[in-house]
């Protein structure tokens, strides 16, 4: 919704795009900015001002809208806006939550809430808690991060062998499953001694240095040039060509897309090209966007096209050929035989049960005492998943 004043101080117009909804009460459940609306409301009805809409189409033209364009461009980046709640007279009640407004329908924000804790759970996990930090969560833009990973909702109707593989290996990276000979070994100590890569021979073969190996025919500076080209050549196809001149210079100077000089470590309070290549989403980087296109169901196209080439980019010349190695030194040194591997795995997995299980009383106070930290954490993070 766009409001310009006219020179007439008690005559308002409000131009609004196609897709603006006629019955109110519909629009009302999809107003996500209702404070500032209501006082406007008050302000119309106390000053006697007359408000008249007038549908304009997108991108027609038209003075009006390529101003209010110009000026929303402007204003992504500033301060919100927020009105005195206190002194409205139409409001009864306003919904807080950890002493916020919240500034949607209860029924989408209970919604985004039971993401959020989804989300934490994961972060709270043992592989992530030492990588991921509650200052680093916050960083993150965790819808696109989610919606990249699984590329489509599960119960569609339609299934895609490509996408289904191309989903596994999303997951997977993202959840540090993939498997690596660290995880091979871990897996099968009794057929896999050893977890150093087999190209390299330097480091020990985790899902980082898969990524950054030296032995690539990709190495990690080629990757970090595709995504960010990816990311130009998208968002200037979207938006105007002029405002994305300066797009490559200011994507290179982010921190957030910065390679390491140690590539096999991550630091947990900050984000890097490396947590990028895993999956996580900076928010910096879909700011940037945004900013060139205004909307954000743009922005959230940008994004997820951008970032499903990147991981199928990944997929096929870096993890595929990783496979191909390992497969073929799997074959020289006979290890071949899923028959054997399950066999092996089931004895390992039951010398484990059998210890675990004249443990299971020691482990009982730790594991109360993990899950108080745990909910204390909840309430710390709770927002900076949501946001």
């Amino acid at each position: 919704m766009k409001v310009f004043g006219t020179n007439n101080l008690r005559k308002y117009y409000v131009y609004v795009g196609a897709n603006a909804a006629t019955n109110p009460r519909k629009a009302h459940r999809k107003l996500k900015n209702w404070t500032i609306v209501k006082a406007i409301e008050e302000i119309t009805n106390v000053q006697n001002l007359t408000l008249r809409l007038e549908k304009v189409k997108a991108h027609s033209g038209v003075i009006h809208n390529e101003t209010a364009d110009k000026l929303a461009r402007e204003g992504c980046l500033k301060p919100v806006c927020s009105p005195d709640l206190q002194s409205l007279t139409s409001v009864n009640a306003v919904s807080c939550w950890n002493t916020e407004t919240i500034e949607e329908p209860l029924r989408h924000f209970t919604k985004k809430l039971g993401k959020a804790k989804h989300s934490i759970k994961w972060r709270l996990l043992n592989r992530n808690i030492s990588t991921i930090s509650a200052f680093k969560s916050k960083q993150i833009q965790w819808e696109s991060s989610w919606r990249m990973t699984m590329l489509s909702y599960i119960d569609r109707n339609v299934t895609d062998n490509k996408e289904t593989r191309q989903r596994a290996f999303n997951v997977k990276l993202f959840n540090n499953e993939l498997p690596t000979l660290e995880k091979l070994k871990d897996r099968f100590p009794k057929i896999y001694e050893n977890d150093s890569c087999i190209r390299c021979n330097l480091e020990k073969e985790d899902q980082v240095h898969v990524l950054t190996c030296p032995k690539n025919l990709i190495d990690i500076h080629s990757c970090r040039n595709k995504l960010i080209n990816l990311l130009v050549n998208k968002t200037t196809t979207v938006a105007c060509g002029d405002t994305c001149k300066n797009m490559c210079k200011t994507l290179e100077a982010l921190k957030e897309l910065h390679i390491p000089r140690d590539v096999n470590t991550r630091d947990a309070n900050h984000l890097s090209f490396i947590d990028i290549m895993l999956g996580l989403i900076p928010i910096t980087v879909y700011d940037i966007v945004l900013q060139k296109v205004v909307t954000h169901e743009l922005a959230d196209q940008i994004m997820d096209d951008v970032f499903v080439q990147f991981k199928l980019f990944l997929h096929t010349h870096i993890w595929k050929d990783r496979c191909t190695a390992v497969k073929k030194w799997e074959t020289e040194n006979g290890i071949s035989n899923n028959k054997w591997k399950k066999k092996i795995r089931n004895e390992t997995l039951d010398t484990i049960v059998t210890s675990q299980t004249n443990n299971t009383d020691n482990n009982s106070v730790l594991n109360n005492n993990l899950y108080i930290i745990m909910l204390s954490k909840i309430a710390v993070i709770g927002l900076g998943c949501i946001k």
